[in-house]
């Protein structure tokens, strides 16, 4: 099946969803880009993520060219017409065609919105947790840039094909600090003697949903947790270790490079958040009217 994507203000079937080669985007790496996914119809912390790259937009001066209660009637809209319950999404969002400056805050920008059927993660990461490398690449803890989610993923793709090529999951970043910052694709935490804990975002990481959530759900089940400066050390000594984003929800970490995490298996503390996460995604689904599919849809 050809999935339709909207782009330029329309769906367009994926073949004839085209930008120009003087995108931005595709030029610089000017843009923002969001993943979330959808249970059964229902885009989980939809609101967090529009406004995340709402904030982003503002700071990197380029306009949204629709309000968000548009992009959320929109995504709905794709996820309709191209049939979808439990889907992927991505948002993107570049400068716009090159004007010959750079610095000049775009006037055009490329919207785009894409769906297709999310394909589940193996059974195995979520029950035996996974691995991970420390990465020979350092983040720079004086920069911005990490703060957001921009279309500029060189670093990301690199540490992540190189935890792979050596048979691990995911990578891991240090600053040039040397504290932990985050995965390749996630946010990291560690539990140590009933504590979870977490990079601060003062160590140059990205804010997100996933983690907010996750330090929300602490709260409420009256788990200390603390966010600061993480040496790496304690990570390999910690009690238990889990990663989190919003397509992979919440992965226990169970090796580090040769190292094993506690025990090296699901810890207590996992097993709650990831419990009490599903359970949150159930609970905010059954407060939002469900996306339903009217035969009519316009395609």
């Amino acid at each position: 099946m050809e999935y339709k994507i909207f782009i330029k203000g329309k769906f367009l079937p994926a073949k004839k969803a085209k930008i120009s080669i003087q995108d931005t985007g595709f030029l610089f790496g000017y843009g923002l880009f969001e993943t979330m996914r959808s249970y059964e119809g229902f885009v989980y912390r939809l609101e967090e993520h529009i406004k995340r790259l709402s904030f982003s937009a503002d700071f990197l001066k380029i306009p949204l060219p629709f309000p968000g209660a548009t992009i959320s009637e929109t995504i709905q809209k794709a996820l309709s017409i191209n049939n979808l319950y439990d889907a992927y999404i991505k948002l993107i969002l570049s400068g716009g065609i090159y004007t010959g400056k750079i610095s000049q805050a775009p006037s055009e920008p490329n919207f785009i919105i894409q769906t297709l059927p999310f394909v589940p993660y193996p059974d195995n990461w979520y029950k035996e947790g996974i691995k991970a490398s420390i990465a020979s690449i350092k983040k720079s803890s004086s920069s911005f840039i990490y703060t957001h989610k921009t279309l500029n993923f060189l670093e990301n793709i690199i540490a992540k094909r190189e935890a792979e090529e050596k048979g691990y999951q995911e990578a891991i970043f240090l600053n040039t600090e040397g504290f932990l910052t985050e995965g390749s694709t996630s946010n990291i935490f560690i539990v140590k003697k009933g504590k979870v804990i977490t990079p601060s975002l003062s160590s140059g990481i990205l804010p997100g949903v996933t983690r907010s959530v996750i330090l929300a759900l602490c709260n409420q089940q009256s788990i200390p947790f603390e966010e600061k400066k993480v040496k790496p050390e304690e990570l390999l000594k910690a009690d238990e270790a889990f990663l989190t984003n919003s397509l992979r929800e919440v992965i226990p970490l169970a090796r580090v490079n040769s190292c094993t995490i506690g025990k090296g298996e699901v810890g207590d503390i996992t097993k709650v958040l990831m419990k009490e996460y599903k359970k949150d995604i159930h609970s905010s689904k059954a407060k939002t009217n469900l996306l339903k599919f009217p035969q009519d849809a316009e395609h």
